[in-house]
């Protein structure tokens, strides 16, 4: 039998046993190795959004290659050499896009928008073959699916990070405004980005902006300790937002202006995934500024802003719904070759049964990046 935590409905989590049933052609087995907690796992278990339930959640997978069954090697796309017992993987939630719906023939590239496409993590588990999500002991590898073989050098504290690497990695892509013929549009090495919100995703953003090289990066958050982390990662600046109300803190936005000769910044990511920070985002960028919403990957409310502001400040907002398969092999690359301390994303190591402290906020502030061990 094999274990898994079971999401039954929002805020009821249970240990449950599956039976380890032969696997269908074109399946691969994985014995789980680590799964990354999300900010999304926790929205998913609080019941922020819609979704079919029950759920085996986590999609931050990575796993050891169990049993690889005939002519999977031509149902799914393995990048980094050929499948072998024993070898470690991290999976991509997300399956291929079918390649007929309307977003696959008007906008191929843009392969999570697909009408039919499944996401590990987010299916539904009471049919066979069940066990589709990384809070278990095994993932069953469907057809359709795109798994990268982990390079022998990087240890799983960082392979484990591939995922919310890829969300960064698009997220900063969406800002370099490819295509547009402008000196100067978009980010570049003598801008000044600011991330809104330190949690792991924007802890990561910041490591790739200091990455690529941007001079000067500014952190906003409610937590202390968290912007200590965003220095070790390459910040150049801290900005301490007050819980103050429901609005954007005065005090931050004149120390952001203090910072930006007074104008705000170049590029704004939000990152916080509260929908306060979106107005703070587009009130802490500066005229021609483009923002980047990254935070929203569930609906977590909205609240009252003014069209005219971006109008007058002449933004360019872009909306960031996952990546592309492939940016999992650039995610890949960037955490074998960085020297920056990823790693110490990660704060809790919990076994599987543990799995409830980490949704429901137990661990409090101190939990960046918590890590499920089966």
């Amino acid at each position: 039998m094999a274990k898994a935590m079971v999401l039954q409905t929002p805020g009821q989590l249970t240990m449950a046993e599956f039976p380890e049933r032969p696997l269908r052609d074109g399946e691969i087995l994985l014995r789980v190795r680590m799964t990354g907690v999300c900010g999304t796992d926790r929205h998913l278990f609080l019941g922020h959004g819609s979704w079919a339930f029950p759920i085996i959640a986590g999609h931050e997978i990575v796993g050891e290659v169990v049993e690889v069954m005939d002519g999977a090697a031509d149902v799914s796309i393995v990048f980094g050499g050929e499948l072998r017992k024993g070898q470690r993987v991290a999976l991509v939630p997300s399956s291929a896009p079918c390649g007929r719906c309307f977003y696959c023939l008007n906008y191929p590239h843009r392969t999570t928008l697909c009408h039919h496409r499944t996401v590990y993590g987010f299916r539904r588990c009471d049919e066979p073959p069940h066990l589709f999500g990384g809070f278990a002991e095994f993932v069953r590898v469907q057809p359709r699916s795109f798994l990268f073989v982990v390079p022998d050098d990087l240890p799983d504290e960082r392979a484990v990070l591939t995922e919310p690497t890829a969300v960064a990695l698009r997220a900063v892509e969406r800002a370099l405004a490819p295509g547009i013929p402008v000196i100067g549009e978009g980010l570049g090495i003598g801008r000044t980005a600011l991330v809104v919100g330190a949690g792991p995703i924007g802890l990561l953003v910041i490591a790739v902006l200091k990455g690529m090289g941007v001079h000067r990066i500014i952190a906003a958050d409610l937590s202390e300790v968290r912007l200590e982390m965003a220095k070790a990662l390459g910040a150049t600046e801290t900005v301490l937002v007050p819980q103050e109300g429901s609005g954007v803190p005065e005090s931050a936005t004149q120390k952001i202006r203090d910072l930006t000769d007074g104008e705000g910044a170049d590029v704004v990511f939000e990152c916080a995934g509260v929908p306060s920070a979106f107005a703070m985002a587009l009130e802490w960028a500066c005229r021609g500024a483009t923002v980047v919403e990254v935070g929203h990957f569930t609906d977590s409310g909205s609240i009252p802003l003014s069209p005219h502001l971006i109008c007058r400040k002449d933004l360019d907002v872009r909306g960031v719904w996952a990546y592309p398969w492939w940016q999992f092999r650039d995610a890949l690359r960037f955490l074998r070759t960085t020297s920056l301390p990823l790693e110490t994303l990660i704060t809790h190591r919990l076994a599987l049964p543990e799995l409830p402290q980490a949704l429901s906020g137990q661990l409090g502030q101190a939990a960046v990046k918590p890590i499920i061990v089966p």
